[in-house]
């Protein structure tokens, strides 16, 4: 089994949600506990951003891009902005042939905190 781990922070401005691993079919139902962990321990209200960081995955399968597309649109309907940061080519690749790359925001440093 592929390891992967989650690791987040609150700020004022943004969740922000650090993935380090392989985003594949073994390891996509532990990305989303932890996403759903991070964003059950946010302030009330939430922040205005869900950042996630994905410069440490090295893997993005099509389960992985799936939830992506899953967490765009819980973030919708909490008003909430999702920012993807990524530069390397084995999650920019999957974005890029989906045409995923034109629906979310991709950004290639985590913001700077507002």
């Amino acid at each position: 089994m592929t390891n992967l781990k989650v690791e987040w922070t609150y700020r004022p401005d943004a969740l922000v949600v650090t993935v380090t691993g392989e985003i594949d079919a073994g390891t996509v139902v532990r990305l989303r506990e932890g996403l759903g962990a991070a964003r059950a321990g946010a302030p009330v209200p939430p922040p205005p951003t869900l950042v996630l960081d994905l410069l440490r995955v090295g893997f993005l399968d099509s389960g992985g891009l799936a939830l992506l597309v899953e967490v765009s649109r819980e973030c919708e309907a909490a008003g909430q902005e999702l920012v993807l940061v990524c530069t390397s080519r084995p999650v920019l690749h999957p974005l890029e042939l989906t045409g995923l790359d034109r629906v979310f925001t991709i950004a290639p440093a985590v913001p700077p905190a507002a």
